[in-house]
């Protein structure tokens, strides 16, 4: 059997080839790379020591999934973030799934490998943050409300469980999970077919099993004065003065690195495209965007917004971008350009990431800087600390170094 010819027969073969191998890539890098744990990653693994429903600054799943890589492989760094980039192959499959089921395997193919490819999932894929969990939840959901609202589905209820599933977990993973919810609402009201075929079972099936999941989380904030809930409304920063022209400006340009400038201008023509014609799959594609991305945007006018909290809105955004190129005269020239941009992009980083001094001789040293020091600090601090009794800091971010880099005192 030719092995190159049977990994290539199909578009399906072609993407799964080709993800396997970018995520082996990452997870090497992973394995060989130079970088502490930051603060966050850190935090998020002292976490996992204690599984419980719930913690001070985020909902479960990351503790969860640390907990999970640790327990297999031990605490290394590379061990900690392992899930990353599972989760975003993850991401990447559901979205094939949902591309291929709203136009074709071209479409698809181009939707996943894109989403693989985009700067802000080579990050991502790095790094153990809630973002990954969040996105791969999301990219179920999508999928299983396309199928649960496909005219002619005929297994409506086990869609609906999925979506109920999908969604829960999304939840657990980062709050933002509900900017979902005016997505599909928004959905439904743009595709009238989709709104016919819609079962109210499968629908009060999915919000009852995304509830449940929920739940165990709710009560721990409820039993723990809400402390998650409050630092996510304290994040929002509305305190300070009103009106930031500035840092919506900053928000807006950071998309493009984000999501690369080729693969931005591509789904900013889906924008134009659903919102100029009648074509409800892109309209759905667009609902699912846009509150994300609206909301998060007034944030970023009104106090601040970082340039992930309005991740959410690629998933869908990737895919509308994906079929609006299949029509552009040179749309398939344009997805090709983007990902040979993204990758030499995205290689550089994974190189920087897994040497440090070479990210520093090549003036590449910025994303790095709060991922490198705590190894030096904490044992020093802890040193300097022999015959006491306790540390105690008032600082978050030496705290989490401490608990990690400091072990096991």
């Amino acid at each position: 059997m030719n092995i190159g010819a049977y990994l290539f027969a199909t578009p399906w073969r072609r993407f799964l080839t080709a993800a396997l191998a970018l995520t082996a890539l990452r997870v090497v890098a992973l394995m060989l790379g130079d970088p502490n744990l930051g603060p966050d990653e850190a935090q998020y693994w002292f976490w996992s020591k204690a599984p419980a429903f719930g913690y001070y600054s985020k909902p479960p799943v990351v503790a969860w999934s640390i907990a999970a890589t640790t327990a297999l492989f031990g605490d290394s760094e590379w061990a900690v973030r392992l899930s990353a980039p599972l989760y975003q192959l993850g991401a990447a499959i559901f979205l094939f799934l949902a591309a291929r089921r709203l136009a074709d395997d071209r479409a698809a193919f181009w939707a996943g490998l894109s989403w693989l490819t985009m700067p802000g999932v080579f990050l991502s894929a790095a790094l153990i943050t809630t973002d990954a969990p969040l996105l791969f939840f999301w990219s179920a959901a999508l999928y299983a409300f396309i199928r649960m609202t496909q005219p002619g589905e005929t297994r409506r209820l086990a869609w609906g469980a999925m979506l109920g599933a999908a969604i829960g977990f999304g939840l657990l993973s980062k709050y933002a999970m509900l900017f979902f919810v005016p997505g599909a609402v928004l959905a439904l009201l743009a595709a009238p077919a989709r709104r016919k075929a819609m079962s109210a079972g499968a629908a009060a099936l999915a919000a009852a099993i995304a509830l449940a999941l929920l739940a165990p989380n709710l009560v721990w904030n409820a039993a723990n004065d809400f402390q998650t809930i409050a630092h996510t409304a304290a994040n929002a920063n509305w305190t300070q003065s009103f009106g930031h022209p500035e840092k919506l400006l900053k928000f807006l340009g950071d998309q493009f690195g984000v999501a690369g400038p080729i693969l931005l201008g591509l789904m900013i023509a889906a924008a134009v495209a659903g919102f100029r014609g009648g074509e409800e799959r892109l309209k759905l594609l667009l609902a699912f965007a846009l509150p994300a991305l609206l909301i998060v945007s007034v944030q970023a006018f009104i106090a601040r917004a970082h340039a992930n909290w309005a991740a959410v809105a690629y998933p869908s955004a990737v895919i509308a971008a994906a079929i609006v190129a299949g029509r552009l005269t040179r749309g398939d020239l344009a997805l090709k350009s983007s990902l040979a941009l993204h990758l030499v992009a995205g290689v550089a980083f994974l190189v920087a990431f897994m040497s440090l001094p070479l990210a520093d001789a090549v003036g590449a040293a910025g994303p790095f800087k709060r991922l490198r020091g705590w190894d030096g600090q904490a044992p020093e601090i802890a040193a300097r600390a022999g015959g006491y009794d306790a540390i105690l800091t008032d600082d978050r971010e030496v705290m989490s170094g401490l608990l990690y880099y400091a072990r096991p005192g």
